[in-house]
């Protein structure tokens, strides 16, 4: 029993939290405050390691109340889509004093030492209200001369202005070089009228019923095999046929779960509603054949349910699971009134509401009532089972090698072929599932089915409120159209990048922006527990509506494996902060700006252009510069680099854990990027048995490494570790002597890379080592390694073979990171830094600096004549 599990748990914690007691004292208390480090080390890291296995919701983390000035004890929320709640009613001046405030709490809380808090509060909600503008556009990239479209939502903003502004650097951290956004004169500007737009979250399958053979005038039945994931307390519909009414009642018929989870069928009668149902809930996670007779000469009803296990199709053996039919019979209290509309749905009860959370395989529809035999025996799947004259296949069709297609057909019947909304997840095991093979296209019977969620989104859909085009003659850069209110109550700018005109370059070098790992956090909330929480991240907390990153679980907690860039993306919004911050494009700016502030002649290129047109894009320049974390990558972006540098390129890839997950885009939705996180690596979620394969592609999903394509085979390095605490900088290497070293070393200390705007040092976050027993080229050259890094940062997880501790930088020598220099056999050369942080440190001391010179001697080589 679950309470069993619940049970255990509490005894070990009450143990637990008596014995760490004992341990805390104040003195370690102010070590920790003066030395964050302090919480890696015992005994200290024992006590917020137990505090950390709680549930966010039950914790207090530091509120951010006023940027930069104000913070205060705030609950995180208790469900999505809640708001932080006020926990004490200090406030605090200093981030140092908040958390120690929250410590102190948390450790009277959790294991009853020190002071009972006296300003304790419960409430109120710290909601985030106010007039907010959002937008999206339709592309990443785009050339002068093409056209861009623009979708804003003005949400309590009657009025805005637009322009376009060039993005070079938006940290406004005093140690770096400060915002720079500048408006490009005389382009984009304009007033407009306000207007809000919605976005409809759910994945279902819409049917068009041009002839209205689905209406069940005449009587149905509808028989279905779903595996559910969940009860939400709302309804999930399987099949309907619905409509709330426009002025009367709800019309039309479903099949679902009801609040509770049980399998039910509701008919509308246009006044008002009849619910017939199974009371014993379905097992969750468990196949079940599921069916519905309604017969409207006598009014009756007939349910039908029973589950399909075999030995690796559900969670549980068949062993233990009384697979026996339950039957529910009801009667309807007036007729059946056609629904409104023309469409049958399939996971939804209407296209904004209801929607179902799990499997749905093979459903089928008879155009009569069924007796009751002959429902069961359909929703057996038994060999006398009437055939449905309407049956729609969600599997593979046999010797296809992908799963992308946005249709499913109804057999026979063409016209009545249903469409994808929301992109459910193909490629998933259904209720014919052996284990025996672990891709679709070998298996297509044990992959009949679609898994829907009630929070997927592939487009907001928003109408386009600005249809501009890229002046000519624009440099290329990082771009965004910025809107502001005309009261001067919000703003936000859509960044995009502009790119150099089709099939020409404008610089000597391309910096490669990471717009695949973007998309992979786009809008990511929390990763867990968030200790200090910006005010970007409480505004996602209350807009699960702009959709989920790849990092987050559905509502029925299975990984995110979609993501689109047709939808509000407020991670990448200059000025927005979240718990992440300075990241992504952001981070990637310091680059920007460092490339300009030296004088450099550059373009700027995106991942999605890397993967429409492979290495004849690179071909163009004479080195190319990847952001601070490319983590995710197709094999086009990956074939493009290597063909590159094969042939005499230059790449310097100046970040850390890179290359490092499998990506691929839908080849009908270029805006939808599909991840399959595999059954290792360092991962928020992992892919079910035999889900390991894009239905994008076929091609295998997880870690790079795992199709034998590590990053350190083309980069040299690889991930080695991630962490928190304070960052570490470099030393020359064992390699730094030679020839070519010296050269790449000149003007730079010994040690460098002790400066930089994020954590102190341009050696953090997440880096790579070098490893030629992993695939780093054995004559590269290892000219700088790490220094100065603490236990906060741990071995990756991919390389370990057993649960042995000492695993932290303090003890094991391969968490560190290294910066290799190597030449390719074309005359090609490969510049990696191994640290996500390293572009943080490009501007400090007004670009004086060890990383700084290291870099520019890099690139200057590759621009010289006789190379």
């Amino acid at each position: 029993m679950d309470s069993s599990t619940a049970k255990i748990q509490a005894r070990f914690d009450e143990r637990r939290a008596g014995r760490l007691r004992s341990l805390i004292t104040e003195e370690l208390i102010k070590a920790w405050t003066s030395d964050p480090d302090v919480g890696h080390r015992e005994p200290f890291c024992w006590v917020l390691r137990f505090l950390g296995r709680r549930p966010p919701e039950e914790r207090v983390t530091v509120y951010e109340s006023v940027p930069g000035e104000e913070w205060c004890l705030a609950r995180p929320p208790a469900r999505r889509g809640a708001p932080y709640r006020l926990a004490d009613r200090r406030r605090f001046t200093t981030l140092a004093e908040a958390r120690e405030a929250c410590l102190r709490r948390e450790l009277h809380e959790v294991f009853g030492w020190g002071e009972r808090p006296a300003d304790a509060a419960d409430g109120p909600d710290l909601r985030v209200d106010g007039p907010t503008l959002l937008g999206y556009a339709d592309r990443v990239s785009a050339a002068p001369g093409d056209p861009v479209a623009f979708m804003v939502s003005a949400e309590g903003v009657e009025r805005y202005t637009t322009e376009l502004v060039r993005l070079r650097h938006v940290d406004d951290n005093p140690a770096g070089p400060g915002v720079r956004v500048e408006t490009v004169p005389d382009a984009w500007q304009g007033d407009h009228r306000g207007r809000a737009q919605t976005t409809r979250l759910g994945s279902h399958i819409a049917v068009p019923d041009p002839g209205g053979a689905t209406t069940g005038l005449d009587g149905f039945a509808v028989v279905a095999y779903v595996h559910p994931t969940c009860v939400t307390g709302v309804r999930q519909a399987i099949v309907a046929r619905w409509s709330d009414g426009d002025g009367d009642g709800p019309r039309g018929y479903a099949l679902g779960l009801d609040e509770e989870g049980r399998l039910t069928l509701w008919l509308g009668d246009g006044a008002g509603e009849t619910a017939t149902r199974i009371e014993t809930p379905l097992a969750l996670r468990l196949w079940h054949g599921v069916g519905a007779s309604y017969d409207p000469e006598t009014g009756r009803v007939v349910l039908a349910a029973r589950p399909l296990v075999n030995s690796v199709n559900g969670l549980l053996s068949p062993a233990v699971v009384d697979d026996r039919p339950q039957v529910a019979e009801g009667r309807a209290e007036a007729p059946l009134a056609p629904a409104d509309g023309g469409e049958l749905l399939f996971a939804a009860l209407t296209a904004a509401s209801g929607h179902y959370n799990g499997k749905i395989e093979s459903p089928g529809l008879w155009q009569r009532p069924l007796g009751r035999d002959a429902l069961v025996a359909a929703v057996s799947d038994a060999p006398d089972a009437p055939e449905a004259p309407l049956r729609w296949r969600f599997g593979t069709p046999e010797g296809a090698r992908t799963a992308a297609s946005l249709s499913v057909p109804c057999a026979g019947r063409p016209e009545m072929d249903g469409r994808l909304v929301n992109m459910p997840v193909r490629g998933v095991t259904g209720r014919h599932y052996t284990g025996e093979a672990d891709h679709y296209a070998y298996d297509p019977r044990g992959y009949g089915a679609i898994h829907f969620h009630d929070d997927e989104l592939a487009d907001s859909g928003w109408e386009p409120s600005h249809e501009l085009t890229v002046p000519d003659g624009l440099p290329s850069g990082v771009y965004a159209l910025r809107v502001t209110a005309t009261d001067g109550s919000c703003e936000r700018a859509i960044p995009f990048v502009v790119r150099a005109p089709a099939g020409t370059a404008t610089g000597d070098l391309a910096l490669l922006l990471p717009t695949a790992t973007y998309l992979a956090y786009a809008n990511e909330r929390r990763l867990g527990y968030v200790g200090v929480v910006p005010p970007g991240t409480a505004v996602l907390e209350q807009r699960y509506d702009l959709g989920l990153s790849l990092y987050a679980g559905h509502t029925d907690g299975s990984g995110v494996c979609y993501s689109s860039w047709r939808r509000p993306i407020l991670t990448l919004a200059p000025g927005f902060r979240v718990h992440l911050s300075p990241f992504m494009l952001a981070a990637d700016l310091y680059i920007l700006d460092w490339l300009t502030e030296l004088g450099y002649s550059f373009d700027v290129i995106t991942d999605h252009d890397l993967h429409a047109e492979g290495a004849d894009l690179l071909r163009r320049y004479r080195g190319v510069i990847t952001g601070s974390h490319p983590e995710y990558a197709s094999a086009r972006m990956l074939d493009a680099i290597e063909s590159y540098v094969d042939g005499g390129g230059n790449l310097a890839y100046i970040g850390g854990n890179g290359y490092y997950w499998v990506v691929s885009f839908h080849p009908e939705l270029p805006h939808v990027m599909e991840l399959r996180r595999g059954l290792t690596g360092t991962r928020s979620w992992q892919v079910r048995p035999g889900e390991e394969h894009h239905a994008t592609t076929g091609e295998r999903g997880g870690l790079w490494a795992g199709r034998n394509r590590p990053p350190q085979k083309l980069f040299g390095v690889g991930f080695s570790a991630q962490g928190g605490g304070p960052s570490g900088w470099y030393r020359a290497g064992p390699d730094h002597d030679g020839e070519v070293a010296r050269t790449l070393l000149d003007g730079v200390p010994e040690v460098f890379g002790d400066l930089a705007l994020v954590d102190g040092g341009a050696v953090g976050n997440e880096i790579d080592r070098y490893d030629p027993a992993l695939g780093s080229p054995p004559d590269a050259l290892v000219i700088a390694t790490s220094e100065g890094l603490g236990d906060g940062y741990q071995f990756v997880i991919e390389e370990l073979e057993g649960t042995n501790p000492g695993q932290g930088a303090a003890e094991n020598p391969r968490v560190r990171s290294d910066m290799v220099y190597f030449r390719t056999r074309g005359g090609g050369s490969v510049f990696s830094t191994g640290s996500i942080s390293y572009s943080s440190g490009l501007s400090a001391n007004g670009y004086d600096n060890g990383v700084s010179r290291v870099t520019r001697n890099v690139i200057d080589r590759w621009l010289a004549a006789d190379v």
